[in-house]
């Protein structure tokens, strides 16, 4: 009987989540796709290597260029950024000399760079150069060699190319979450690139990651080839779409979902009225602002920002000014179920992606990876 490689077991564990997504209020849905992702990469490059050891793939026959064959795995636990990850090392019999995995020892001293290299798959993953590249800013040929690096690419790129080009229509999106990431081009240079990001909430309740695309300064042409490549797969009418004040975003959502209702942001909202208020007023106004949009009834809402706008319209007038600016949007989602409100307010789930992204248009100092769960988290 033929046995199914390691690696092809954590490939479809890791395409459940990529294609599916996950449901419930455990396990982040960015923390499972990294450390499902991390694991899957991490075990096709070991068994690269023992492929470039023996010198031969799985069961293939014919002429050997070393004595041995392969026995099975034995399981290895790491601790990554993720939690815990456990991989399969396979175990190499009758060889004139043991196999020891370089990549392992190397990712046992570096435990970030799994997910990192992963974050950037999820952007660069174009070509298989990209992602070739991303290997060898990690590891040096002194731990993986051109041709293994190739191979690992290769797979993995399948594997992206396969989720970009998806059907998304099976389980149709609900609730529709979109926002850009400014991140550098390359490990080392200033040239950054606007990542173009897309989840979702679905009829099933999962929360699920649906597209990643790089788009040229956030533009509206940008943005209408983005959602249209959404429509074509799938995504045709979301119920609510949120965002944040990207002009040619904004313009884009009313051509492409005229009929959904628009949500603003909510923490982008926060922060454009903060960094437009003296640093001595903007802890006050961030307590003030939060208790509006914890209300749970819009007409609370909107009773508790007019007695805000009233107090400090004087003293503050450009923050208040951009606060009372798309106000009744930022509260659109309240027209949802109650137990909807929380999953519904913001994007705050695709930050949660670029762990080291420096930042986001208007969101100057602003940690993009908080410590705890962020304020969008949770299932319909």
């Amino acid at each position: 009987m033929v046995r199914i490689p390691r690696s092809e077991q954590f490939r479809q564990e890791w395409q459940e989540i990529l294609n599916r997504g996950i449901k419930g209020e455990g396990e982040g849905l960015l923390d499972a796709l990294l450390r499902t992702g991390a694991r899957y990469m991490l075990q096709v490059a070991i068994e690269e290597e023992v492929t470039e050891f023996l010198g031969r793939e799985h069961y293939q026959r014919g002429e050997r260029s070393r004595q041995g064959y392969r026995n099975g795995y034995e399981p290895k636990r790491l601790v990554t950024g993720q939690g815990v990850i456990e991989v399969g090392i396979p175990q190499v019999r009758n060889t004139d000399e043991p196999f020891h995995s370089q990549l392992l020892a190397a990712i046992t001293n570096r435990s970030g760079t799994l997910e990192e290299l992963i974050r950037r798959m999820y952007v660069r993953g174009l070509s298989q150069q990209d992602v070739a590249d991303a290997f060898a800013e990690a590891f040096d040929e002194r731990v993986m060699s051109k041709s293994t690096v190739s191979r690992v690419a290769r797979a993995i790129q399948e594997e992206f190319d396969a989720w970009r080009k998806r059907d998304l229509s099976k389980d149709p999106v609900l609730y529709l979450f979109l926002d850009a990431i400014y991140l550098p081009a390359r490990q080392g240079e200033r040239q950054k690139d606007a990542v173009l990001c897309a989840y979702g909430i679905t009829e099933s309740g999962s929360k699920v990651l649906l597209h990643l695309d790089l788009g040229e300064k956030e533009s509206y042409a940008a943005w209408q080839g983005f959602l249209y490549n959404l429509v074509d797969r799938g995504v045709t009418s979301p119920v609510l779409v949120a965002s944040d004040g990207s002009p040619g975003l904004r313009k884009a959502i009313r051509e492409v979902y005229p009929r959904a209702i628009r949500q603003r942001c909510k923490v982008h909202k926060m922060r454009n009225v903060l960094a437009k208020a003296p640093k001595s007023a903007q802890k006050i106004l961030k307590g003030e602002i939060s208790k509006v949009f914890a209300a749970q009834d819009k007409k609370e809402a909107l009773r508790l920002a007019q007695i805000l706008v009233e107090r400090y319209q004087d003293h503050y007038p450009s923050a208040i000014a951009c606060l009372k600016e798309d106000l009744e949007e930022c509260l659109a989602h309240l027209a949802l179920p109650a137990a909807h409100h929380k999953a519904t307010g913001t994007t705050n789930l695709i930050e949660r992606l670029f762990e080291d992204a420096e930042e986001t248009p208007g969101a100057s100092g602003y940690a993009l990876w908080p410590g705890g769960r962020d304020a969008g988290s949770g299932t319909p």
